[in-house]
This record gives C-alpha cells, sequence and structure tokens, in this order.
C-alpha cells in the first residue's frame, strides 16, 4: 500500500507577500479580499452556476413528472432541501480536514484517507430522509456532483483564474483541497483516486441508490475496507507481504475484509432499519454474505496491475446484485 509521504505543510511555495495576505485573511476570519485571495474566483462563480443549473433542472424535471409519476411539490422540496444540506456539511467535512492538514496538524497522508474512508458512508447515512420517488437520486447525486467539479478544479487549477503563469496557485481552497487529498501534493493527483472515487458515488447513487443494497456495499468496500487496508498495511505490513505482490500485506487485506464487512453491514442494518431499503433475506444470511464480498473484493485488490479504485467498488457491486436479493 504506497508509502506515500505527506507533505502537508513542510513547504509553500507561495512567494512571502502572497503568504502574508492570506496569513491577513486568515487572522481577520478570511473576510477581507485581498490580490490573492478572492472570495468569488472564477471557480466559485462556476461552481454555484453549475449548482443553480443541476438543481434547477432536476425540479423542472421533477415538476414535469418525468423524474417519476408521484413527485408531488411537497416531496421535491424535501429532496432540494435534503440535497443542500448533505452538500453543506460534505463541504464543511472535507474543508475541516483539509485545514487540518494544511495547519499541519494532520498528515496529508492521513487526511487523504480520512476523506476516502468517511466521506460515502457518511453520506448514505443520510440518505433516509430523500423521498422514495425513483427520481430522488438525481438530488442525491448533486452531492458527489458538484464534489467532481471542485476535484476538477483543484487538479486541473481549472476556471480560467486557478492558476498564475509560474504553474502556482491562486485559489488558497483548491490548493487546499489538492494537498490534502494528494499522495505527493501533486495537483495532478486529486485526478487520480479521489476523482474517481466521488464518480463512483454518483454512479452508484444512480444506478442503485436505495433499490437495493448493491450500491451501498460497493461503496462500503471501497471506503471502509480500501482506506482501511492502507492504513493497517502502513502500520503493521511490513513483515508479510503477500507472495505475489510485495506492494501488499497480510495485515493490510485482514483490515480491508474486517472494515468494509463492519461497514456494509452496519449501513444494511440503518437502511433497513428506516425502511429504506428491503432485503429479502435474514440477517445472518446477510452479515455472511457481506462477509464472503468482502473478501473476495480484497483478493481482487491484490492483484497486481490493477486499479483498485475501480476494481473494489465494481466487484463488490456485482457480486451484492448476485447474491444480495
Amino acid at each position: 500500500h504506497g508509502h506515500g509521504h505527506g507533505h502537508g505543510h513542510g513547504h509553500d511555495n507561495r512567494s512571502p507577500m502572497a503568504l502574508k495576505n492570506s496569513k491577513r485573511n486568515n487572522d481577520l476570519g478570511g473576510v477581507t479580499i485581498t490580490k490573492n485571495n478572492k472570495f468569488m474566483s472564477n471557480n466559485n462563480i462556476i461552481l454555484a452556476k453549475s449548482a443553480g443549473i443541476y438543481l434547477t433542472s432536476c425540479i423542472l424535471l421533477a415538476k414535469l413528472n418525468l423524474l417519476g409519476s408521484d413527485y408531488t411539490d411537497i416531496l421535491i422540496a424535501k429532496d432540494f432541501g435534503v440535497s443542500l444540506l448533505t452538500t453543506v456539511l460534505a463541504l464543511i467535512f472535507v474543508k475541516t480536514i483539509t485545514k487540518l492538514a494544511a495547519e499541519g496538524i494532520l498528515q496529508a497522508r492521513d487526511s487523504r484517507k480520512i476523506i476516502h474512508m468517511f466521506s460515502a458512508p457518511l453520506f448514505i447515512l443520510f440518505w433516509p430522509l430523500f423521498s422514495d420517488v425513483w427520481g430522488a437520486r438525481f438530488f442525491a447525486a448533486f452531492v458527489p456532483a458538484l464534489q467532481a467539479l471542485r476535484l476538477w478544479f483543484a487538479g486541473t487549477g481549472g476556471g480560467g483564474d486557478g492558476m498564475n503563469q509560474d504553474g502556482k496557485y491562486q485559489d488558497d481552497d483548491s490548493m487546499e483541497l489538492a494537498n490534502a487529498i494528494s499522495r505527493s501534493g501533486e495537483r495532478q493527483e486529486a485526478l487520480g483516486g479521489p476523482f474517481i472515487y466521488v464518480v463512483i458515488l454518483f454512479s452508484a447513487i444512480i444506478l442503485c441508490f436505495r433499490d437495493n443494497l448493491s450500491g451501498v456495499v460497493a461503496l462500503s468496500t471501497m471506503a471502509a475496507g480500501d482506506g482501511m487496508a492502507d492504513i493497517v498495511g502502513r502500520r503493521f505490513g511490513r513483515n508479510n507481504k503477500w507472495f505475489f505482490n510485495e506492494n501488499k500485506s497480510v495485515a493490510g487485506s485482514v483490515g480491508f475484509v474486517v472494515a468494509a464487512s463492519i461497514c456494509s453491514t452496519g449501513l444494511a442494518a440503518w437502511l433497513m432499519y428506516t425502511n429504506t431499503v428491503t432485503v429479502g433475506l435474514s440477517m445472518s444470511a446477510l452479515v455472511s454474505r457481506i462477509v464472503l464480498i468482502s473478501i473476495l473484493s480484497a483478493l481482487v485488490e491484490l492483484l497486481p496491475g490493477t486499479d483498485d479504485n475501480w476494481s473494489v467498488p465494481i466487484t463488490a457491486g456485482a457480486l451484492s446484485s448476485l447474491l444480495i436479493e
């Protein structure tokens, strides 16, 4: 499990003046608008416009009964409200972790894993708040769609003014995000694992959402399993590498199976308890199948030459649709 060394805090490549500007900014609670840190940078304007277009489209489609015939105005308002609430909470969560990484309280490596392990499962906890109309999934998918756009900016420095000539950031927010989620502090890395993660989250919501547990198991296995494999493998995996893949350890694989099983089972129990998802299996049958899915996904994660960002959730999702009715 790649030993990324978090350079989250050490060096800051911005000019002393820019640093002083952003420092002064932070002291005044970020209210002053300095040249370096415009509150409404191009990126934020594009994000706000995109968010508006996405949600307006959802509301219009729902009103036209294209997202399900039973979509009343009250349910549309409810789903709209829940998508805004969860988006704000998601931004606060990511911002808190990136801030801790930027301040050097968390290593970049750990901040990346915390975001990886908790984003999807925490969001799934809120799924019972959405209405049970088929089209509610489009409101729910707004949350990862917006994060995907943020990551795109963080990774490309895009949106026009994200970068100045010498390839340094101007947009502090994008820089902070890129540093917190990348192994190396390289911007482009935001477009690797983290971007794939939100794309998988978006896909699982559009394809499965609350119809069955396939999406939930796929996301839990990706988030908790893969994340825990990294944490455990890094700490306890030195002397127990697998003979066919020296980048992966037995300890990491055990961590993967345990964390994925607990997370999938916990979320399945929560969604069944809240009558959000119906499952035609007894709890013991469900748990044993979840453990089997976790073990098989952990094996796929060991295969050399596969990108586990894709292979793990797809394996877990496919197995769930076969094994869990």
